[in-house]
């Protein structure tokens, strides 16, 4: 009879994450990750099976958590626009410093392992092709709702919304301010009909 696991397997796995969002996935060793995890090699194999196995469920959560974001209203009278506000605001605006300079999991992951891993690769652009999904499904409610109206389809609104997002992580990592990439998004959003986001909307957390 196998002996059962004695740790958290949901929380070891949020801290692998944290970790291969801070250092990357070829940076990040299996000695910091027991470390960071607090748990044995023979636990580690066990229930993770290697390395790459447990990047890959990091990044299947952190894209779904990252698509909660986009798709998950603030109370019931949020409008499906304000959505794609919210989740900037919330991944840009409402982080600790080092956080922000994180980036995003993904994009870095597309940028790290594009030349040297196309199946984890292609995984993280599977995950943020949910987040893009979310935003389609968010700009077609509110064009419905008349909320939204733009020479653009929801689907090319929400490929160029990616873009941008792809663009403002880049720009974390390299800390330009936090206020100016702000007011560039802000920019960039108004020129898809988004543009009543300002930075009195948000509420900026240490």
């Amino acid at each position: 009879m196998p002996r059962p696991l004695e740790f958290d397997r949901d929380r070891a796995v949020v801290r692998a994450m944290k970790l291969f969002w801070s250092q990357g996935y070829k940076a990040t060793s299996l000695a910091a990750l027991l470390d960071t995890m607090g748990i044995q090699r023979s636990s580690f194999y066990a229930s993770f099976g290697d390395k790459r196995s447990l990047f890959i469920e990091c990044l299947k959560l952190f894209g779904q958590r990252t698509a909660d974001l986009a798709i998950q209203p603030v109370d019931t009278d949020t409008r499906p626009e304000q959505l794609i506000h919210t989740f900037f605001a919330v991944t840009l605006m409402n982080v600790p410093e080092d956080r922000l300079h994180n980036g995003c999991l993904l994009v870095n992951s597309i940028l790290e392992l594009a030349d040297t891993d196309d199946e984890l690769s292609k995984l993280a652009t599977q995950m943020l092709g949910y987040v893009e999904k979310a935003f389609e499904q968010a700009l077609q409610a509110a064009r419905q709702e008349g909320r939204w109206h733009s020479d653009l389809s929801p689907r090319q609104a929400a490929q160029i919304l990616m873009l941008i997002n792809q663009g403002v992580r880049v720009q974390s990592r390299k800390r330009t301010p936090r206020e100016e990439i702000w007011s560039t998004l802000a920019d960039a959003l108004a020129l898809i009909g988004l543009g009543y986001l300002t930075t009195q909307e948000t509420h900026t957390h240490g």
